[in-house]
């Protein structure tokens, strides 16, 4: 029963372990967000230039749009006051061609105020070049260092699992059965509880001296009365450790 112990301990490990790189692998998506928000607060004022730029050019293309409008519009008003043949329609073709002129000079105005304004960004954007580029290259680094970071946790889950699966096929049906009844059963999963200073580690009850023998002795698979954990002993020589433990 040692050996099968052993296996059972080494079973909860390899479990713990599972859980601890899924949670982390569980994460990452959190975590890359947070490397993308840090770098959007620190290039707050390269991204406000980049989008007055943007819009000043989207706004331009609306107005020179605008102004091909009203200059279609103005040529129309010339032809017809020139093809006028009566002093209303003369006056009307006059009213027309002083508004599309006007519109026009209004929207000439509008698209020169949007290109310097584009420009000024650009000017701008250009000036902090290299300092927009760092902060590029840092965010870059931190997102390949975070990605290479998640493949390693992945490699080790998969090489985690193929252990567990070892473990666990190895084991008695009966043993395997318990384990499994008592790891769904219990919220950490934590199966098994080491016997520390005659009391169960997990939940703390006082272990009757014949029990603790029992647990001591290694011979059979002893339950907590409490919570029902599988016990095991760890020699006080050797350091507690909750995740990497051994029978004896």
């Amino acid at each position: 029963m040692k050996a099968e112990l052993e296996q059972l301990i080494a079973l909860q490990n390899a479990d713990t372990g599972i859980r601890r790189l899924q949670a982390e692998l569980e994460s990452t998506p959190r975590r890359r967000a947070e490397i993308e928000n840090e770098f959007d607060q620190r290039a707050f004022e390269f991204k406000a230039l980049e989008q007055a730029r943007e819009a000043a050019r989207a706004a331009r293309a609306q107005l020179e749009k605008e102004l091909s409008e009203q200059r279609a519009r103005a040529a129309k008003a010339e032809r017809d006051l020139m093809s006028s043949t009566n002093s209303k329609s003369y006056e009307a073709a006059i009213r027309e061609t002083d508004a599309a002129k006007k519109q026009v000079s209004d929207l000439e105005t509008k698209i020169l105020e949007r290109m310097e304004a584009a420009d000024q960004a650009e000017k701008s954007l250009t000036e902090r070049a290299d300092e927009f580029s760092r902060l590029q290259s840092e965010r870059d680094e931190r997102l390949q260092a975070f990605e290479d970071e998640a493949r390693a946790l992945s490699e080790e889950l998969e090489a985690r699992r193929r252990e567990r699966d070892s473990l666990f096929a190895s084991l008695q049906p009966s043993v395997k059965s318990l384990y499994k009844r008592i790891s769904a059963r219990i919220r950490d999963g934590m199966a098994l509880a080491e016997a520390r200073n005659g009391s169960c580690s997990a939940c703390f009850l006082a272990l009757r001296p014949q029990v603790m023998a029992q647990v001591r002795r290694g011979e059979e698979i002893v339950l907590c009365d409490n919570c029902n954990r599988i016990l095991y002993y760890q020699p006080s020589s050797q350091p507690h450790n909750t995740t990497t433990v051994s029978a004896t």
